[in-house]
Formats: structure tokens, C-alpha cells, sequence
């Protein structure tokens, strides 16, 4: 019985002449390639592994059901998103090659390019094995982030808004935001910011599991990625429980909060702010007790997960990279600026994020990719 192959790429894209690459299909075993995918991948599929186990061992500890309502959203989200990334990247390469590359035969130089791209197994399945392994991590961070309040009911709010106000010169920080930022275009405008970094994120992610360039850094940032969200996210959001400025007073808390509440109700009759929705929504779930219901304040990870984009994208190109950093500071401005946080909230997820990187750079350092 003849052996399996599959299809190796030789031959380079980047060049002007036909052909650009070549198909070559006497190359080894099916099994070797999955074998040594798994191998590079170790380190992110065994942090994945344990965080899962932590995951399992607290729902068996608990008594509550391995689940998260916040899951089902994901991979609608996904869903949605993948074809959407693919798109993208397609459009990418196609800008790059008509500004860049310039090629005598573009259409023959753009299909022989995907070609080379889609018929790499390299590429491809080691791409969708670290992109499954993000999803389940996400699966496993929102079921422990649901059950933040079966561990603490929020105490360390009043001790967070004291400390935000004795932090920015006796000020509550969102007062100081208001003479720029409070304008119903510009809530908005944060708003709408505050909504793409969902979208930014997600697709840095999947860009990093299939770029074949930079496997080092792009492993770094998975692995950081994943070290950020599971001690900021779950571990410090645990330990340091609070709802934030949107529900202060609905925990019972007092009313300092109410005014700038009041304000995002009024912008909103002018210009959308979505986040009131989000607001009501995740109260909702929480009062319910069912569906979206991951209320948590202190560390940020908007702001941490920023940071640690704001990183990656530095390495890769400096515009990029100061382009992520302007985000970064908006992200900032708006999670207080729409009540999510306190400001001390982006400034821990921050430092926990810079923390993170050279951490999981050694890390990848010790377990790289051949």
C-alpha cells in the first residue's frame, strides 16, 4: 500500500516570474507532521491543558455545571468573524502584491500565492491547533469568570473609588474626562472604539496562530495572550472583586457614580452609547443568574489585552505599533469614560501585561519552535 503524502511548497512568492511555487508531494508521513506540530505547540497546548484542568477541578470543587452562557456567544462570534479574517487577509495580500510585489501576471501571482498559503500543512494545520487552543481557553476563562461572585460579592469597590480619586488630585478620574470627552459625538466615537477591540483582538489572535514569519514572536504573543487573561482575568479579578463605577450603587454601594450614569442616559438620547445596553444586559444576567453575566472590574483586561497588542504589533512594524498605543490610551479613556472602570483598573492590567511579555518571551525562549 503506497504511504500518504501530503503536499509540500517549494519556491519562493515574492517574485515578479512564473512559476512562483512549486507542489511537491513526496514528503513524509501524515503522522511525523501531527507529531511534530504538537510537539512546537506544546507549550501553549499545556498551558491551555492546565488552565483547563484548574477550570474542571473548580466546577467539581463547586458543584456547578462545566458551562458558560459567555461560550455560546464566542463561537457565534467566531463564526462570524473567521470568514470575516480570512477576507481580510485575502484583500491584504492583494494590496501587497499590486503596491509591493507589482507582478507581470498578478491574477496568476495571486492564485499560485493562495495556493502556496492554503497547501502548506505546516502552516495551516499548526494554525488551526493554536486557534482551537485560544477558543477552549476562552471557553474555560469565561465559565471561571462567571463564578467570580460565588467567590467574593464585589467588596473592594468603595476602596478602589477612594483610591481612584486620591490618585488623580482628589478628583474622581471621569469628571476630568468630561471637558473633552464628553461631547455625544466623542462618547460615541469611545463607544464604537470600545466595541472594535473585540474584533482587533480576535484578529491579531488569528493572525498570530497562522503567521509562518515570525513563529517566535507570534508564539510569544499567543503565550502571553493566554498568561495575561489567566492571572489578571481570572486570578487577580477573583482576589480583587469589584463591579466597577456602573454598579456601585446597585451593589449597594452608595451613589457616587449617579451622575455620570445620568450624563451617559442623556448623551444617549442625542448619539448611541451601546454600552448602556451592555450594562443592562450583563446586571440583568447576573441578577438572574443565567445568561451573560461575567460582571467583573478590577484588572481591565480591555486595557491589559491592549497592551499586550500594543507589544506585539511594536515587533512588528513601529508604526504598527505606535498605531496600537493611541488605541491603547482611547480604550483607556473610554472604560472610564463609560463607567466599566476605575482608572486604577487599566493601570494594573497594564503593569500584569508588561510583566507577562518578557515572561512568556523566555518561556518561548526555552520551548521554541524548531
Amino acid at each position: 500500500m503506497p504511504r500518504p503524502v501530503f503536499p509540500t511548497l517549494v519556491g519562493k512568492t515574492t517574485g515578479k516570474d512564473a512559476p512562483i511555487v512549486t507542489i511537491q508531494t513526496d514528503i513524509p508521513h501524515a503522522q511525523p507532521l501531527v507529531s511534530s506540530l504538537l510537539w512546537r505547540h506544546r507549550l501553549l497546548l499545556s498551558l491551555v491543558v492546565i488552565h483547563l484542568g484548574l477550570a474542571l477541578s473548580v466546577s467539581l470543587h463547586l458543584r456547578v455545571p462545566f458551562e458558560s452562557s459567555t461560550l455560546s456567544t464566542l463561537i457565534t462570534m467566531l463564526r462570524v468573524l473567521v470568514p470575516v479574517f480570512v477576507i481580510l487577509l485575502m484583500f491584504w495580500r492583494f494590496g501587497w502584491m499590486a503596491i509591493t510585489v507589482r507582478p507581470e501576471r498578478p491574477i496568476q501571482w495571486f492564485i499560485a500565492d493562495l495556493r502556496a498559503i492554503l497547501l502548506d500543512p505546516d502552516r495551516m494545520l499548526g494554525g488551526i491547533l493554536a486557534f482551537l487552543a485560544i477558543a477552549l481557553f476562552a471557553g474555560t476563562f469565561a465559565f471561571l469568570k462567571d463564578l467570580i461572585p460565588l467567590f467574593s460579592h464585589f467588596a473592594w469597590d468603595p476602596s478602589f473609588a477612594v483610591l481612584d480619586r486620591a490618585l488623580h488630585g482628589g478628583h474622581d478620574p471621569w469628571t476630568l474626562l468630561v471637558p473633552v470627552f464628553g461631547s455625544p459625538l466623542m462618547t460615541t466615537a469611545l463607544n464604537a472604539a470600545y466595541h472594535f477591540w473585540f474584533f482587533l483582538l480576535y484578529f491579531l489572535v488569528f493572525m498570530a496562530c497562522f503567521d509562518a514569519r515570525r513563529p517566535q514572536l507570534s508564539m510569544t504573543f499567543l503565550i502571553t495572550f493566554v498568561l495575561a487573561w489567566a492571572i489578571a482575568g481570572n486570578l487577580v479579578a477573583t482576589l480583587l472583586a469589584s463591579a466597577g463605577p456602573v454598579y456601585y450603587q446597585v451593589m449597594g454601594f452608595g451613589d457616587m457614580f449617579v451622575p455620570l450614569l445620568e450624563r451617559l442616559q442623556e448623551v444617549s438620547e442625542v448619539s448611541p452609547v451601546w454600552a448602556l445596553n451592555v450594562h443592562q444586559m450583563l446586571l440583568d444576567g447576573y441578577l438572574a443568574g443565567e445568561g451573560m453575566r461575567g460582571i467583573s472590574a478590577m484588572p481591565s483586561m480591555h486595557v491589559g489585552s491592549c497592551v499586550v497588542m500594543t507589544i506585539y504589533c511594536f515587533n512588528i512594524r513601529r508604526w504598527l505599533g505606535w498605531m496600537l498605543l493611541g488605541f491603547t490610551v482611547i480604550i483607556q479613556i473610554g472604560s472610564v469614560h463609560l463607567a466599566w472602570h476605575y482608572a486604577i483598573d487599566g493601570y494594573l492590567s497594564a503593569g500584569i501585561a508588561l510583566l507577562c511579555w518578557p515572561l512568556a518571551r523566555r518561556l518561548v525562549g526555552r520551548f521554541a519552535p524548531a
